[in-house]
Protein backbone atom coordinates (compact mmCIF):
# COMPACT_ATOMS: atom_id res chain seq x y z
CA UNK A 1 0.00 0.00 0.00
CA UNK A 2 3.12 2.50 0.50
CA UNK A 3 4.09 1.85 -3.12
CA UNK A 4 0.37 2.85 -4.45
CA UNK A 5 0.33 5.63 -1.99
CA UNK A 6 3.63 6.96 -3.79
CA UNK A 7 2.59 6.16 -7.20
CA UNK A 8 -0.62 8.45 -6.38
CA UNK A 9 1.44 11.14 -4.76
CA UNK A 10 3.31 11.02 -7.49
CA UNK A 11 0.44 11.51 -9.89
CA UNK A 12 -0.75 14.35 -8.35
CA UNK A 13 1.93 16.06 -7.89
CA UNK A 14 2.21 15.81 -11.99
CA UNK A 15 -1.13 16.68 -12.33
CA UNK A 16 -0.23 20.06 -10.32
CA UNK A 17 2.70 20.83 -12.55
CA UNK A 18 0.37 20.43 -15.99
CA UNK A 19 -1.64 22.81 -14.27
CA UNK A 20 0.54 25.11 -13.21
CA UNK A 21 2.97 25.06 -15.75
CA UNK A 22 0.93 24.03 -18.87
CA UNK A 23 -3.13 24.00 -18.99
CA UNK A 24 -2.59 27.26 -17.74
CA UNK A 25 -1.31 29.00 -21.20
CA UNK A 26 -2.82 25.91 -23.24
CA UNK A 27 -6.12 26.38 -22.62
CA UNK A 28 -7.13 30.00 -23.84
CA UNK A 29 -4.87 28.92 -27.10
CA UNK A 30 -7.14 25.52 -27.51
CA UNK A 31 -10.61 27.63 -26.27
CA UNK A 32 -10.17 30.13 -29.58
CA UNK A 33 -11.44 26.73 -31.61
CA UNK A 34 -15.10 27.84 -30.31
CA UNK A 35 -14.63 31.34 -32.26
CA UNK A 36 -13.88 30.10 -35.47
CA UNK A 37 -16.15 29.01 -37.97
CA UNK A 38 -16.19 25.43 -38.70
CA UNK A 39 -18.79 26.14 -41.39
CA UNK A 40 -16.84 26.04 -44.30
CA UNK A 41 -16.96 26.77 -48.22
CA UNK A 42 -13.99 25.05 -50.34
CA UNK A 43 -12.74 28.23 -50.41
CA UNK A 44 -12.32 28.88 -46.75
CA UNK A 45 -11.42 25.27 -46.15
CA UNK A 46 -8.24 25.98 -49.13
CA UNK A 47 -7.37 28.81 -47.38
CA UNK A 48 -7.01 27.26 -44.03
CA UNK A 49 -4.83 24.00 -45.19
CA UNK A 50 -2.78 26.61 -46.68
CA UNK A 51 -2.73 28.35 -43.05
CA UNK A 52 -4.34 27.51 -40.55
CA UNK A 53 -4.01 30.18 -37.42
CA UNK A 54 -5.47 28.18 -34.71
CA UNK A 55 -3.04 25.17 -35.46
CA UNK A 56 -0.34 26.88 -35.79
CA UNK A 57 -0.87 29.15 -32.29
CA UNK A 58 -1.49 25.62 -30.52
CA UNK A 59 1.50 23.59 -31.65
CA UNK A 60 3.60 27.10 -31.28
CA UNK A 61 2.13 27.37 -27.39
CA UNK A 62 2.97 23.66 -26.77
CA UNK A 63 6.80 24.10 -28.33
CA UNK A 64 7.22 27.58 -25.86
CA UNK A 65 5.58 26.12 -22.97
CA UNK A 66 6.32 22.12 -22.75
CA UNK A 67 9.42 21.43 -24.99
CA UNK A 68 11.15 23.72 -22.73
CA UNK A 69 10.74 21.67 -19.54
CA UNK A 70 12.46 18.91 -21.28
CA UNK A 71 16.09 20.03 -20.91
CA UNK A 72 14.64 20.94 -16.89
CA UNK A 73 13.08 17.52 -16.15
CA UNK A 74 13.85 14.30 -15.62
CA UNK A 75 13.15 12.17 -19.12
CA UNK A 76 10.47 10.04 -17.06
CA UNK A 77 8.84 12.83 -15.52
CA UNK A 78 9.00 15.17 -18.74
CA UNK A 79 7.33 12.48 -20.91
CA UNK A 80 4.78 11.63 -18.26
CA UNK A 81 3.98 15.88 -18.34
CA UNK A 82 3.76 15.36 -21.65
CA UNK A 83 0.91 12.39 -21.85
CA UNK A 84 -0.82 14.44 -18.89
CA UNK A 85 -0.91 17.15 -21.25
CA UNK A 86 -2.22 15.74 -23.98
CA UNK A 87 -4.97 13.85 -22.28
CA UNK A 88 -5.82 17.13 -20.90
CA UNK A 89 -5.74 19.07 -24.08
CA UNK A 90 -7.76 16.27 -25.89
CA UNK A 91 -10.32 15.69 -23.23
CA UNK A 92 -10.88 19.92 -23.19
CA UNK A 93 -11.15 20.10 -26.83
CA UNK A 94 -13.18 17.63 -27.13
CA UNK A 95 -15.74 19.11 -24.86
CA UNK A 96 -14.86 22.54 -26.84
CA UNK A 97 -15.57 20.46 -30.45
CA UNK A 98 -19.22 19.54 -28.93
CA UNK A 99 -20.68 23.26 -28.27
CA UNK A 100 -19.31 24.47 -32.03
CA UNK A 101 -21.85 23.67 -35.49
CA UNK A 102 -19.88 21.97 -38.50
CA UNK A 103 -20.42 21.44 -42.24
CA UNK A 104 -18.80 18.65 -43.92
CA UNK A 105 -15.83 20.56 -44.88
CA UNK A 106 -15.56 22.07 -41.52
CA UNK A 107 -15.60 17.97 -40.03
CA UNK A 108 -12.93 17.83 -42.49
CA UNK A 109 -10.74 20.50 -41.61
CA UNK A 110 -11.71 19.20 -37.85
CA UNK A 111 -10.37 15.97 -38.94
CA UNK A 112 -6.98 17.06 -40.34
CA UNK A 113 -6.41 19.57 -37.46
CA UNK A 114 -5.99 16.22 -35.27
CA UNK A 115 -4.23 14.20 -37.44
CA UNK A 116 -1.53 16.81 -37.15
CA UNK A 117 -1.86 17.43 -33.77
CA UNK A 118 -1.84 13.62 -32.84
CA UNK A 119 1.61 13.42 -35.15
CA UNK A 120 3.61 16.45 -34.10
CA UNK A 121 2.57 15.32 -30.10
CA UNK A 122 3.71 12.01 -30.75
CA UNK A 123 6.97 13.93 -31.71
CA UNK A 124 7.37 15.16 -28.14
CA UNK A 125 7.11 12.03 -26.39
CA UNK A 126 7.99 8.24 -26.28
CA UNK A 127 4.41 7.16 -26.65
CA UNK A 128 2.27 7.78 -29.25
CA UNK A 129 -0.83 10.29 -28.89
CA UNK A 130 -3.20 8.40 -30.99
CA UNK A 131 -4.57 6.68 -27.98
CA UNK A 132 -5.24 9.53 -26.29
CA UNK A 133 -7.11 11.09 -29.67
CA UNK A 134 -9.24 8.10 -30.54
CA UNK A 135 -12.51 9.85 -29.04
CA UNK A 136 -11.71 12.50 -31.35
CA UNK A 137 -10.94 11.30 -34.32
CA UNK A 138 -13.96 9.16 -34.03
CA UNK A 139 -16.21 12.23 -33.58
CA UNK A 140 -14.09 13.95 -36.60
CA UNK A 141 -14.67 11.20 -39.10
CA UNK A 142 -18.30 11.39 -37.85
CA UNK A 143 -18.45 14.65 -38.57
CA UNK A 144 -16.97 14.47 -41.97
CA UNK A 145 -19.13 12.20 -43.16
CA UNK A 146 -21.14 13.05 -46.60
CA UNK A 147 -23.95 11.63 -46.14
CA UNK A 148 -26.12 10.11 -42.63
CA UNK A 149 -26.13 6.66 -44.33
CA UNK A 150 -22.26 6.77 -44.01
CA UNK A 151 -22.75 6.60 -40.41
CA UNK A 152 -23.75 2.90 -39.75
CA UNK A 153 -20.81 1.92 -41.22
CA UNK A 154 -18.84 4.58 -39.54
CA UNK A 155 -20.40 3.60 -36.00
CA UNK A 156 -19.39 0.04 -36.57
CA UNK A 157 -15.59 0.46 -36.80
CA UNK A 158 -15.23 -0.02 -32.79
CA UNK A 159 -16.61 2.83 -31.69
CA UNK A 160 -15.24 4.48 -28.16
CA UNK A 161 -18.28 6.89 -28.27
CA UNK A 162 -21.80 5.42 -26.75
CA UNK A 163 -24.84 5.75 -29.19
CA UNK A 164 -25.53 9.12 -27.17
CA UNK A 165 -22.29 11.11 -27.99
CA UNK A 166 -22.85 9.71 -31.53
CA UNK A 167 -26.24 11.33 -31.79
CA UNK A 168 -24.43 14.32 -30.59
CA UNK A 169 -21.92 14.89 -32.67
CA UNK A 170 -24.10 14.14 -35.95
CA UNK A 171 -26.48 17.18 -34.65
CA UNK A 172 -23.51 19.44 -34.44
CA UNK A 173 -23.99 18.90 -38.19
CA UNK A 174 -25.92 21.91 -39.59
CA UNK A 175 -26.89 19.80 -43.00
CA UNK A 176 -28.26 16.65 -40.91
CA UNK A 177 -31.75 16.65 -40.11
CA UNK A 178 -32.58 15.70 -36.91
CA UNK A 179 -35.21 13.20 -37.65
CA UNK A 180 -32.76 11.53 -39.96
CA UNK A 181 -30.46 10.95 -36.87
CA UNK A 182 -32.92 9.34 -34.84
CA UNK A 183 -33.64 7.07 -37.86
CA UNK A 184 -30.66 5.81 -38.13
CA UNK A 185 -28.87 6.06 -34.96
CA UNK A 186 -31.53 3.38 -32.76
Amino acid sequence: WVREFMIKQWYQRRVRVCKVAVYSKLHPVVAEVTSTSHILSEDSFLSLQLEDPWLQEVVKMFGEVVVPLESLLHTEIYHSIVSTSISEMTEYLEKLVMMCSFSQLGGLMLERRLRFLSTYLSSLSRWSAREQFARLNYIALLLCAEQLSEVSEIFFISSPLSIQDVRKCLKLRTDFRREEIEKIIN
